[in-house]
């Protein structure tokens, strides 16, 4: 009877109140921006739609805070509704941003939503369209701070295809993320599940298990200019076939605009004039692979340069970049715009003169290296040590 499908995603932070977008960015860009976020959750739902999924399972985190923002719970009820209209089922759990302080009554939600208990496993049996059979299971926080091992609590579960729904920190992911309801990966591959919704970590993750996959959509629509919060964001849809097995998760864009961090190297800039053209000319190229969704850029110049002082001191200079920026992005704007350039070094002189710099190129000298890691080295070096003495 062929494929059938379901949809994950999950930290939606619908809600959230985007404090800072980056200190470059205009009030009337921020406020444009505030404005976009919601369309990612719009997206979410056309997606199901037109994917044809019969159902759509949720990580935790669908609201920022457990103090939910009214605007933000009507826009998720209304898509809520969207989605039962269409016939689509949809399963959740609650994670640290919203933890279930107390029980949600059935009444206040569309039928056909499934909200798993807090502190304990809730599961249903649900048949897709093609005949497979799956136990979809899940358990919500109760607290902000859980430290509890959640997986243990899915050990019992039993039947062909089990879909564990969890917001969850594996392996102590803790430098982006706090270490909330940890679970190591050997707990996730002994257990019967076999496709864990999982959701917590922002950087999108998809991992074979023995039994069939474990994921992270990662969030809906990117937060800042981290690293784990640009790119691409959206969700995945995962297809089941008629036995019940698991295909590979396949990732669907629905951001409605995107964080991206971009270099740009001024080594051969010999005036601040020409750093312009150089910034725009990787703007244009941005756009032009953008597919139409803007982009909210963090520019930093790097490299060693004579006009490093200048470019760092001049403030007429970053303003110019930022308005011309901003014109080219069709739509994204600048958020941040950083300097990291050196001034200029006779790296001859730095090895003559016994500099920190200079005895480590020294070493690396007598290393058999090909020219292009040579020069790699040279130049990482340069940008951490040039300017010590």
């Amino acid at each position: 009877m062929g494929i059938a499908r379901f949809l994950h995603a999950s930290d939606l932070h619908l809600g959230w109140p985007l404090k800072s977008l980056g200190d470059a960015l205009s009030k009337s860009d921020f406020d444009r921006f505030k404005l976009l976020v919601n369309e990612s959750f719009d997206r979410l739902v056309q997606t199901a739609i037109e994917k044809q999924v019969d159902f759509v399972v949720f990580g935790g985190d669908i609201y920022d805070s457990a103090d939910r923002d009214p605007g933000a719970e009507r826009r998720f009820l209304l898509g809520l509704r969207r989605l039962t209209e269409e016939g689509i089922r949809v399963f959740m759990v609650h994670g640290n941003h919203d933890p279930l302080l107390k029980e949600i009554k059935n009444d206040l939600l569309p039928e056909r939503v499934t909200v798993f208990p807090r502190g304990k496993l809730g599961f249903e049996t649900f048949k897709m369209r093609n005949g497979a059979e799956v136990v979809v299971a899940g358990v919500s926080y109760s607290k902000q701070k859980e430290t509890q091992n959640f997986v243990p609590l899915f050990a019992g579960l039993s039947g062909k295809t089990i879909i564990g729904v969890l917001h969850t920190n594996v392996g102590g992911n803790t430098k982006d993320h706090e270490d909330y309801a940890p679970c190591e990966v050997s707990d996730l591959e002994q257990s019967p599940v076999n496709y864990w919704a999982l959701g917590h970590i922002h950087l999108r993750t998809v991992k074979q298990t023995p039994k069939g996959w474990w994921a992270y959509p990662g969030n809906l629509q990117g937060r800042n200019v981290k690293a784990a919060e640009c790119g691409p964001k959206g969700v995945l849809i995962v297809d089941i076939d008629e036995t019940g097995s698991i295909s590979e998760p396949q990732f669907v864009e629905c951001s409605a605009f995107k964080f991206i961090r971009i270099d740009i190297e001024v080594n051969d800039v010999p005036e601040a004039s020409g750093v312009n053209d150089k910034v725009l000319t990787r703007l244009r190229k941005l756009v032009s692979e953008s597919g139409g969704i803007p982009h909210l850029v963090r520019l930093e110049l790097t490299g060693q340069t004579d006009i490093a002082a200048l470019l760092d001191n001049t403030k007429w200079d970053r303003d110019q970049t930022i308005v011309e920026g901003n014109q080219v992005l069709d739509g994204g704007a600048i958020a941040k715009l950083e300097f990291s350039c050196v001034p200029r070094i006779n790296l001859a002189q730095q090895r003559a003169r016994g500099t920190l710099l200079g005895t480590v190129l020294n070493e690396l000298d007598k290393e058999k290296l090909a020219d292009e890691i040579r020069d790699a080295a040279t130049s990482l070096l340069v940008n951490a040590l040039g300017t010590q003495k």
